[in-house]
């Protein structure tokens, strides 16, 4: 029997996943796992002046792409691998982790298999997604004069935070209903 000391993550409903060797059924019910999982997941390791988690971020880039169905529905998911591991690893701290940054890809790249999305993750997505950070860093957490966002990471993105002070309950179901209008299915 296989338990979590074989380095696998139980999920949601009971499910056990490798992370580093995903099958196509370890995404049966995505939409779920993800609104569950990033709607109580809360960014920047729960550092943040103000609760807000990885569901309101990608809801933020699906309002920023307003217009692109395809670019919204890279924007829902591009948080895939989290909703899966139910970890939100800080970019610094994923760049000292290969492994993990392959498997994240790996990740994004059999769900865009399966619901049909032309890989790899546009490069607009990850520009946006790195600009949000900035943005809801500047906005949720304490400023340190010895720390310089923008000076590191970019200038933040034009966008608005995603209902902040929402319920968990609420951030979960506004995911659901709007991976629903984009995939046409949860």
């Amino acid at each position: 029997m296989k338990t979590l000391d074989d380095g696998l993550v139980l999920n949601w409903d009971g499910k056990l996943l490798d992370p580093f060797n995903l099958k196509d059924s370890d995404f049966d019910d995505i939409a779920m796992q993800a609104a569950v999982t990033l709607s109580g997941l809360r960014r920047f390791w729960c550092q943040t002046i103000y609760p807000y988690t990885v569901a309101q971020h990608c809801l933020s880039m699906v309002k920023y792409f307003d217009g692109n169905v395809e670019l919204q529905q890279w924007a829902i998911s591009h948080e895939i691998f989290e909703a899966l591991t139910g970890m939100d690893i800080p970019t610094p701290v994923k760049k000292k982790m290969p492994e993990y940054k392959i498997a994240e890809n790996k990740a994004l790249e059999q769900f865009a298999r399966l619901y049909d999305l032309t890989p790899p993750t546009p490069a607009i997505i990850k520009t946006v997604d790195r600009g949000l950070m900035v943005m809801e860093a500047l906005a949720l957490m304490k400023k340190n004069p010895n720390f310089d966002w923008v000076a590191l990471y970019g200038e933040p993105a034009n966008a608005e935070l995603y209902k902040l002070g929402a319920s968990e309950e609420e951030i979960r179901n506004d995911f659901l209903i709007t991976w629903q209008k984009l995939f046409g299915r949860l």
